[in-house]
């Protein structure tokens, strides 16, 4: 009850019902906004659970000895580790495209392979994650070291375009330093 004279503390129902009009309208504009940006973390989500499972295979060839094998599974459709029964199955819409690498040979079927050795190296190759025709992420296995690195295929594009530039220049050199002749190395120095 409010006594004549009092100021009336509170919100009108008018400005209650402004309020809720308000945040509807934004609610509405954001949903889809937000909806477009849940593949996209799928994906995400899908290449970093990859990327640990590669690691712990890795680490599963050094603590155990043996060599670790990751290789496509015909039968399911996934990912097969080899000292694990059942498969890895991606998420539905995930694309997964497994490539060895130089020294993976294959699993007797002519599938391809990534090898983890006990040293802690690797035979290399990359898993490829596609998502559509937009998005995809790369998972690079590195030979030499076993390391593990989430990338994009737009950024393994450009790695693979630098190392060209570097091979190249590094063949200009060679050839320079071929021809050279004593006499002209000597003015040099």
């Amino acid at each position: 009850m409010c006594v004549a004279g009092s100021e009336a503390r509170g919100f009108t129902l008018m400005e209650l019902l402004v309020v809720l009009v308000i945040a509807g309208l934004a609610a509405s504009l954001i949903g889809p906004g937000f909806q477009r940006m849940l593949p996209g973390v799928g994906l995400e989500t899908e290449a970093r659970t990859l990327a640990a499972m590669l690691r712990h295979a890795r680490s599963q060839a050094i603590l155990s000895g043996q060599p670790v094998s990751i290789g496509e599974d015909a039968e399911s459709g996934g990912l097969r580790l080899s000292y694990r029964e059942a498969p890895y199955i991606p998420r539905k819409g995930i694309e997964v495209k497994l490539e060895g690498g130089p020294a993976s040979g294959d699993l007797g079927s002519g599938a391809a392979q990534i090898l983890f050795f006990p040293p802690g190296d690797s035979s290399g190759g990359s898993l490829t994650l596609k998502m559509g025709d937009d998005k995809s992420r790369v998972i690079q296995v590195d030979w030499l070291s076993g390391r593990v690195l989430r990338t994009t295929e737009e950024a393994q594009a450009q790695l693979k375009m630098e190392r060209e530039k570097v091979e190249k220049a590094r063949a200009r050199d060679k050839e320079r330093r071929r021809d050279r002749t004593p006499e002209m190395f000597n003015e040099e120095y």
